[in-house]
């Protein structure tokens, strides 16, 4: 099951121009276009005949042609022509789906066009601010969402699975971690003191010593995830308030934009955004392989996971790993998916009284 009435992320917006592009969410087929004009479209994914997917037809224009029998659509989702008739069948109509292009995304809402308010998309504003770097990758993982969602608020995984990049055992075995829920917004802050530097912070971040380190992942519903990472020559102390969100000497910031395919596939686009200081352009290119590297990493653990839940046969799943074991780490998790199947089940309720009406 999948929240709908949210935005999700649909791609990059130079991913979408002069040609069809066919995704799928939330089990959706949906296409993508830009007009002449640049206006972002997205429509069902499925001719109103015989279901061809119209991301294989093609564009004429500002309307999508059907590459089967030729029937033509405009950017409403309206049919306005059937080859061989003059008369169009009324029910020939597919779905428009609202979408917006913001803070270096694509968005897309799957739900009631109604309660598509682009106030509601999230604030990764800061991915639009001049003089940063940027670096982004796109992803199609062979797992559900909430596995992605639960790695990035359980970074104790990081001397295990990022041993040779961000990840060194303090992370796990020394570091403080407290996990704060205001609302439904989840951030789990973790750090440390006096301890050794990972190989990605001692190569960037030019120390010598021991450092004082930080990081925090933030979620909001349904996937939305940011991910800061400071560090400080030891003895800096740990920034309080807001000031976590800072580098520091050296670190950087992760955002996450993830849109489910199916229950078992999820789309995952990633920006990584940090200051450019006096690297040269080398060092940062091994910077991005790193991050690479990790985000890659995490794929294969999450395709791995994945195919144990689905084969366990005693009614595991990704909505419910039915651990044998809760480990402290598990406290972001825990709350994210709490809000998660709160609102599931608020919209199951909603929908139920729409049908008894």
């Amino acid at each position: 099951m999948f929240l709908t009435d949210c935005w999700y992320a649909a791609g990059f917006p130079d991913e979408f121009g002069r040609t069809l592009v066919g995704r799928t969410f939330l089990e959706e087929p949906v296409v993508l276009f830009r007009t002449e004009a640049g206006e972002l479209v997205a429509l069902e994914d499925r001719c109103a005949h015989r279901r061809l997917p119209l991301s294989v037809g093609r564009l004429r224009g500002d309307t999508v042609e059907c590459g089967y029998h030729g029937l033509v659509y405009d950017r409403s989702g309206a049919c306005i022509k059937v080859p061989g008739q003059d008369d169009i069948p009324r029910s020939a109509q597919l779905k428009r789906y609202p979408v917006a292009d913001m803070h270096g995304y694509s968005w897309i809402w799957l739900g009631d066009p109604a309660r598509a308010d682009i106030g509601r998309i999230p604030d990764y504003s800061r991915l639009s601010l001049a003089g940063l770097g940027r670096h982004r990758i796109a992803l199609h993982i062979e797992a559900n969402y909430q596995l992605i969602v639960d790695n990035l608020l359980d970074l104790s995984h990081l001397p295990y699975v990022h041993g040779t990049t961000t990840g060194n055992p303090p992370v796990a075995e020394n570091a403080s971690v407290k996990t704060e829920r205001h609302g439904n917004t989840v951030q789990v802050k973790r750090w440390a003191e006096n301890v050794k530097p990972a190989p990605t912070f001692a190569q960037f971040g030019g120390y010598g010593g021991r450092v004082d380190i930080w990081q925090i992942s933030q979620f909001q519903p349904p996937c939305y995830i940011r991910v800061s990472y400071g560090s400080g020559p030891a003895g800096t102390g740990i920034p309080q308030g807001d000031a976590i969100w800072e580098p520091g000497h050296w670190g950087f910031q992760v955002f996450h934009g993830i849109a489910p395919e199916s229950e078992t596939t999820t789309h995952q686009f990633r920006y990584i955004l940090h200051e450019k200081g006096k690297a040269d352009a080398a060092s940062i290119a091994e910077f991005y392989r790193q991050n690479d590297q990790i985000i890659n990493e995490d794929r294969l653990i999450f395709a791995i996971q994945q195919n144990a839940l689905s084969s366990t046969g005693d009614g595991a799943s990704a909505a419910d790993v039915k651990p044998s074991a809760i480990i402290k780490a598990d406290g972001g998790l825990i709350q994210a998916r709490a809000i998660i199947s709160s609102m599931l089940n608020r919209d199951g309720a909603a929908t139920a009284s729409k049908l008894r009406a």
